[in-house]
């Protein structure tokens, strides 16, 4: 990925039960917070259709990420980066956009950043979540909503975007906001480079990076052909976050 921008008895004994101690210290902290494994979860939109989700924790108190999935593919495409998120700390929520996976109704674009909104709500509910540090991120369609959804939400710290279009209003947005970092990647395929340069060229945030990956994956399939996108996009958050 090419990236732009010996002891007697007694001691004996002694040592072992401080290591017993510790063995129980470190199992009581372990249970002070206790990993939550990745649940379904039901996100109300504000018209009343239940958007089906996915929240992930790592148990303990810190910042959070909402993903949004790329049209031909549903909540279960982030599945290949939510685990490294989580193990660095993150809270991930991803849900099914409306006619995609297990969420009813059908494909709607003009209810897509309303359904965004109140996801975002819900994440930001969470007691552990630091609302003070959240990031979104979208592949392909997800871009657009999830970019339109920072220029709404000034909690929105960083964007995560894989091979997708932002639209005017998002792009001025985030030429406006230079506390917003955007990490931009795609594929130098098609329209993918052009759009996700175009997004990040807008930042004036110091962090903000456009990637260029192997291959010609689009959106999450990157993943695959490119096995330095997800550390870095983990690394790149950790850093803004």
């Amino acid at each position: 990925m090419s990236s732009l921008r010996s002891r007697s008895g007694p001691e004996r004994r002694t040592i072992r039960a401080a290591a017993l101690l510790g063995v129980t210290l470190v199992g009581a902290c372990s249970r002070q917070y206790p990993p939550d494994p990745a649940h379904d979860v039901d996100v109300p939109a504000a018209d009343g259709i239940v958007l089906k989700g996915s929240y992930y924790s790592p148990g303990k108190p810190g910042p959070a990420v909402l993903l949004i999935h790329q049209c031909n593919m549903d909540r279960h495409a982030w599945e290949t980066l939510t685990p490294d998120l989580v193990a660095a700390g993150f809270h991930v929520l991803t849900y099914d956009q409306r006619g995609f996976g297990s969420t009813g109704g059908r494909a709607d674009q003009e209810k897509a950043g309303g359904d965004a909104d109140a996801a975002l709500g819900y994440l930001m509910e969470k007691p552990e979540v630091d609302k003070g540090r959240i990031a979104a991120g979208g592949a392909s369609c997800g871009v657009t909503w999830s970019a339109a959804l920072a220029s709404r939400h000034p909690e929105v710290k960083a964007l995560v975007l894989l091979s997708g279009w932002t639209d005017d209003r998002s792009r001025a947005y985030i030429a406006a906001t230079p506390a917003l970092a955007v990490f931009g990647a795609a594929a130098d395929y098609q329209s993918d480079a052009r759009d996700i340069r175009q997004a990040v060229a807008a930042s004036k945030h110091p962090q903000s990076i456009a990637t260029i990956v192997r291959g010609s994956g689009h959106g999450v399939s990157m993943f695959a052909s490119d096995a330095d996108l997800k550390p870095a996009i983990v690394t790149w958050l950790r850093g803004q976050l």
